[in-house]
């Protein structure tokens, strides 16, 4: 599922956690529930949208491959981001930890004398990943790209 939430309003407040449409998110800033779209008095910038690109590694070695943006891959990653992990408390921190860390990792990937090898890696990962989003068994997924990650910020 995706959403987008105006800058000032509790959905786009980093102390919210969205839990689906017409629905309360937690705010734990005021330790109580809003909608998304309520004004918010103490409002912190967070993400203001959990859809649409955003999938920072993904992209970077489906480029390096020279598949389309719309390719499977990155269709497949982006669904399971906006239909399971932005579902779960520990998917939005996931989804917030990795649009913090991907650009990052990128810039050391370019930098690096092994990229090649290193986008070859990620795009193997990638499948994997893929595969067990098609049978189902999203924890793995999870599990698999919550490593890929850690191990590339090692970089």
């Amino acid at each position: 599922m995706s959403y987008y939430a105006a800058e000032g309003t509790c959905g786009s407040c980093e102390y919210y956690e969205y839990e689906g449409e017409n629905v309360k998110g937690y705010c734990s800033f005021y330790r109580t529930y809003y909608y998304s779209n309520d004004s918010c008095r103490n409002w912190r910038k967070g993400n203001n949208a959990y859809s649409g690109g955003g999938c920072f590694l993904t992209t970077a070695c489906c480029e390096y491959k020279g598949l389309e943006d719309d390719c499977y891959e990155l269709q497949m990653m982006r669904k399971f981001r906006d239909t399971y992990l932005s579902q779960k408390k520990y998917g939005r921190e996931i989804i917030k930890l990795y649009y913090k860390d991907a650009p990052g990792i990128i810039e050391a990937i370019e930098k690096s004398v092994a990229k090649e090898t290193i986008y070859e890696e990620i795009y193997q990962k990638i499948k994997v990943i893929i595969n067990l989003i098609e049978q189902k068994d999203y924890d793995e997924a999870v599990i698999h790209y919550m490593l890929m990650v850690y191990k590339l910020k090692k970089i």
